[in-house]
């Protein structure tokens, strides 16, 4: 980046020189002449920082100096180090100047920061921030239902290329809000998931008359008082499942009465309508036992991550050997066949089926079968963030689980469909669950729900093949020993230094071999 400030020189903050800031001495004028100075870009440079995750570095950075205003732009990895600019922010910089820009991570590593005040100017280098916000505003906006979809915002495909913008930050959120209002347009609707948040001071502070539903779920709300911000708001329906401050009541009754006393005219809390008075409750998510919570959060998230993989054959290992498998798919063949989706038209449909021998063909059994089955439908991306969980049976030797959803077919960027899946788990001796049974529906979306921030075309997390149980131990040890004919420790030493994958494991016993390194105590006598 070329520096033409139209000024003198500019200045380099370490940690020495930004204790001389803080004790506030006079040799120190010009450092902040160039931090007062709105019309500068200055320069972040994080030492180590490609050792971190681009938003865990950020992150560390903005909760070090909240709530002062500081918005990270043009975030990028250097050699070792990483670097931002950012603009308007002098009480933050002297914030960080009186840590001696020495930060801790939630990890508690430290990160240290060196920074270059007045490094450009914004006419010199020039972003516009505001016109790429209205932007994604405008485009997470719907018209049709006065909605602002505002989820994980941070995280917006397009604008986290050049802004990170997170809404914990209450200067952020209250900005974001106001430019909606005045400049797109007002909204009922408020979808504020997983942003992190802990305070709605933002919106306290706000004119938003015409809000009557608001989606806060997966925060980081801690108590039921942080709701006074929407005293004077017309609240008809919340959500508030997956903060903190869930977890401080021990009915539903007392849940429902402190809310009543920030929002009195809700109707609906957690998709629950609490209207009606002596009527059964309706959740978003049901655990008759909620010890297996995590359980089931667990599986479900490892079998999508499997699942969405380019090659679903990763799955083998978590189907029984006895499992069955059926597919039905809601959307009618004719309709289906506009819309390229034939791939999934080959389903055992009890009320839809004409060919009863059929439904013989159409009902897997075995993993192989079912593995066979699974791997010819369409890639997919599965939208964790829509799942809803029902933990329907569970007797600590077999559970019966429900989670339904949204995920993209990748074969069509466009492509919303909606889907349930029901497994029934059998608890092994080896303390894991296998799959015995995978029953499994596709449908439209509802109401043409539209995946506004998930990127189809990107891959699901990398698996990395681990087996966590003796017998699979037991029996890779086996198989490894009656390829290579080694003893059963080196057996145990190869497959350790690959965690467990056999293919690696029995390239470097043949590197080895060819070379001459294996001893020959190592084989079997």
């Amino acid at each position: 980046m070329q520096r033409n400030l139209g000024c003198s020189r500019t200045r380099t903050l370490d940690s020495s020189v930004a204790i001389k800031v803080t004790m506030g001495q006079n040799s120190m004028f010009q450092e902040r002449l160039l931090m007062e100075n709105p019309n500068l870009w200055h320069e972040f440079k994080v030492i180590r920082g490609a050792e971190y995750d681009k938003e865990e570095v950020l992150k560390a950075i903005l909760n070090s100096v909240d709530p002062l205003h500081l918005l990270p732009v043009k975030y990028q990895v250097r050699g070792e180090d990483s670097y931002f600019i950012a603009n308007n922010c002098g009480p933050a910089i002297e914030k960080l100047c009186r840590s001696r820009l020495i930060i801790k991570n939630p990890r508690g590593n430290t990160l240290i920061l060196i920074i270059v005040l007045g490094f450009a100017s914004v006419h010199d280098l020039n972003v516009n921030i505001q016109p790429l916000l209205l932007t994604t505003l405008k485009k997470r906006y719907d018209a049709n239902t006065k909605s602002l979809d505002l989820e994980a915002f941070h995280k917006d495909l397009d604008l986290s290329k050049t802004v990170y913008c997170p809404l914990s930050q209450t200067a952020n959120l209250k900005y974001v809000l106001n430019l909606v209002k005045n400049t797109v347009a007002t909204f009922e609707h408020l979808n504020l998931k997983h942003n992190e948040l802990y305070t709605l001071e933002a919106i306290q502070f706000s004119d938003f008359m015409s809000l009557k539903y608001i989606d806060l779920r997966f925060n980081s709300i801690m108590n039921m008082k942080d709701l006074g911000a929407l005293n004077d708001l017309t609240i008809v329906k919340l959500w508030l499942d997956g903060n903190p401050l869930c977890e401080n009541y021990s009915s539903a009754k007392q849940y429902i009465n402190s809310v009543k006393t920030y929002c009195p005219h809700i109707i609906q809390l957690d998709g629950v309508s609490i209207s009606v008075s002596n009527m059964p409750l309706m959740y978003h998510n049901y655990f008759t036992d909620s010890t297996k919570q995590e359980l089931v959060y667990q599986f479900v998230s490892h079998f999508f991550n499997l699942y969405d993989q380019e090659d679903r054959m990763v799955l083998r290992g978590l189907y029984d050997k006895h499992a069955f498998y059926s597919f039905s798919f809601s959307i009618p063949f004719t309709i289906a066949h506009r819309r390229d989706l034939v791939q999934f038209t080959t389903n055992r449909n009890i009320l839809q089926i004409t060919d009863l021998n059929k439904l013989d063909n159409f009902l897997h059994y075995g993993e192989d079968n079912i593995l066979n089955a699974i791997k010819i439908l369409p890639k997919t991306y599965h939208d964790k963030h829509s799942f809803q969980y029902d933990l329907i049976y569970d007797d600590n030797e077999c559970i019966v689980i429900s989670v339904s959803g949204l995920f993209k077919n990748k074969g069509n960027e466009a492509e919303v469909l909606s889907f349930n899946r029901t497994f029934i788990l059998s608890f092994s001796p080896d303390n894991e669950y296998n799959i015995i049974n995978d029953q499994y529906n596709i449908g439209d979306a509802p109401n043409n729900k539209t995946l506004i921030n998930i990127d189809s075309t990107a891959h699901s997390e990398d698996f990395i093949p681990v087996c966590f149980s003796s017998t699979e131990k037991f029996e890779i040890i086996t198989k490894f020993g009656q390829i290579t004919k080694l003893t059963k420790d080196w057996c145990k030493t190869y497959l350790n230094e690959e965690n467990w994958d056999m293919r690696k494991s029995i390239q470097n016993f043949m590197k080895d071999l060819k070379s001459n390194s294996v001893p020959q105590e190592a084989f079997k006598i």
